[in-house]
């Protein structure tokens, strides 16, 4: 093994997300849902709850929203949002990205990985039965929100929703490292450097303030106005990048944490997502959308 290589381990494991088990699960919020496993490989899976919509007859089909969580975070994590979704008669896939929750493990995981695995979710919603295939919405948290944005400039969404997204990797790495050991200074073109070959991809390629540009759906970017993780001024930079059509939101008295405010957040989501299906479904072809969360 090259001198190269035990540093790019050095710097996977540095980086490495941590697991967390679930400690909730849709049954906490009286919903009905389906484990499934998501094959990405050979022997690779991706873990995520199926809670079905409820339709009115077999003839009826559905809008899916595909929900991904952020760096060392898990799909429980995301639940509180899945009263809304439901309650708007909507199917939701809540999604382990790889190396996180109860999804297969990795050499490493990254964003455009992230990208992936939510691809891989969006196949598998569009191979179910009693779905609507032109209304697929994907949501995403933090990493999990640049991953939304990032396949949103080469995939078929409905729309996307950014929840607390970063403006860039090199950015959000450089506060990382701070943390670290490392002089962050001397060494961090280095690490710039080495994690682009490692991910395979450039930072100003998958970088949100980029890719927001260049999505190819509705876009509704949603952020904590008092975030110390990831600061609302990474947010703004995005808002002032995106097309003047992107939906923007700054949630009042919440971090990078959104649970808490979803009483607030909530309503706003659903109006967006609301407003897409709404665009493209007749009465005839889906069931009609419960609006009581949104008012």
């Amino acid at each position: 093994m090259t001198i190269n290589k035990v540093w790019q381990k050095l710097l996977i494991r540095c980086f490495r997300a941590r697991r967390l088990k679930h400690e909730i699960s849709p049954e906490h919020f009286a919903l009905s849902a389906t484990k499934v496993s998501i094959s990405i490989a050979a022997n690779d899976h991706l873990f995520a709850w199926w809670i079905p919509a409820t339709l009115h007859s077999e003839n009826h089909s559905a809008p899916t929203v595909i929900v991904l969580h952020g760096w060392g975070s898990n799909a429980g994590q995301m639940l509180s949002i899945a009263p809304w979704i439901h309650n708007l008669g909507l199917h939701a896939l809540f999604l382990d990205a790889r190396c996180h929750g109860a999804s297969s493990d990795a050499d490493f995981t990254s964003m455009p990985r992230f990208a992936e695995d939510l691809e891989s979710a969006r196949n598998w919603v569009l191979s179910q039965a009693q779905v609507d295939h032109r209304n697929v919405i994907a949501i995403g948290h933090s990493v999990g929100a640049g991953a939304v944005l990032l396949s949103a400039t080469r995939t078929e969404w409905a729309g996307v929703v950014s929840l607390s997204a970063f403006a860039h990797p090199q950015e959000m790495m450089k506060r990382y490292v701070k943390d670290l050991w490392l002089p962050s200074q001397k060494l961090l073109p280095w690490i710039v450097n080495e994690v682009q070959s490692i991910i395979g991809a450039k930072f100003d390629d998958i970088a949100p303030i980029n890719t927001i540009q260049n999505c190819r759906c509705p876009v509704m970017l949603v952020h904590g106005e008092d975030d110390m993780e990831v600061p609302v001024t990474d947010a703004q930079r995005i808002m002032q990048a995106a097309p003047p059509d992107v939906q923007t939101f700054i949630v009042p008295n919440v971090g990078h944490d959104l649970r808490p405010a979803m009483n607030i957040l909530g309503p706003h989501v659903c109006a967006f997502i609301q407003r897409i299906v709404n665009s493209q479904m007749t009465i005839k072809e889906s069931a009609p959308l419960n609006t009581k969360q949104c008012n």
